[in-house]
């Protein structure tokens, strides 16, 4: 099984009608994600990586070309086929999207009770993801009372509880300071090493694109891999 991709994007195109004219975002990308992959896609602001990510999670459809999630080809008319895939991807933004209102326990044991487990199982999952991702000591306060790095490594917590087989971050460390974004790198790395998830994230900032297994540049709407090699 670890042999197969969890995600496959086979020559995806993306285009939007503006005003009289077609613009094409996304050029016949293709790219194949792997159990435990750890991929950076980095590009300037504006150039599609949202996009991209959001026809990864099957927030958005593509204009031509096929995804493939766990083997089966995305059925975009079948909407609880698309719930079920939704159900396996884990989605982390740029703003953590914590409910005010509750803990970080309650706002991380959330997808759990929608998917109607017992108490006891939300509980036990979160304490495993709080005590990995080190903010157990802070699950009973509120998100107003945390760091941005706490937050969002609360939000990262969220998106596991469901054990997805793939993460998808969107400028994760976008609006924090160097400490709190170094912390929310260290969470990745570790949820990727400890539960061999994948993850798919989407930055400008190549410090962090460095610390990734494999580097894609997004340019002029195609798709590159990148050689680490030739960062250093």
């Amino acid at each position: 099984m670890d042999n197969l991709p969890v995600l496959v994007l086979k020559s995806i195109s993306k285009k939007y009608q503006h005003a009289n004219e077609e613009i094409e975002v996304l050029k016949k990308i293709d790219l194949e994600v792997y159990p435990g992959d750890l991929i950076a896609i980095v590009g300037p602001s504006g150039v599609g990586k949202t996009t991209l990510l959001n026809l990864m999670g099957t927030l958005d459809q593509p204009t031509n070309g096929e995804v493939y999630f766990l083997g089966k080809k995305i059925d975009y008319k079948q909407e609880e086929h698309i719930l079920e895939t939704r159900k396996r991807i884990g989605f982390v933004f740029q703003l953590h999207h914590l409910l005010p209102e509750f803990t970080v326990l309650e706002n991380v044991i959330l997808p759990g009770l929608i998917a109607n487990l017992t108490i006891e199982e939300c509980m036990q999952r979160a304490e495993v993801l709080l005590q990995k991702l080190r903010i157990f000591h802070r699950k009973h306060h509120k998100p107003s009372s945390l760091s941005g790095g706490e937050r969002q490594r609360a939000a990262i917590a969220r998106a596991l509880f469901l054990n997805p087989v793939l993460v998808l971050a969107d400028e994760p460390t976008g609006n924090l300071d160097p400490a709190s974004a170094e912390e929310v790198i260290d969470a990745f790395l570790t949820l990727n090493q400890d539960f061999n998830t994948a993850v798919v994230m989407v930055t400008h900032n190549w410090d962090l694109a460095k610390r990734m297994k494999k580097i894609f540049l997004l340019k002029n709407g195609f798709l590159v891999k990148w050689e680490k090699e030739t960062l250093k």
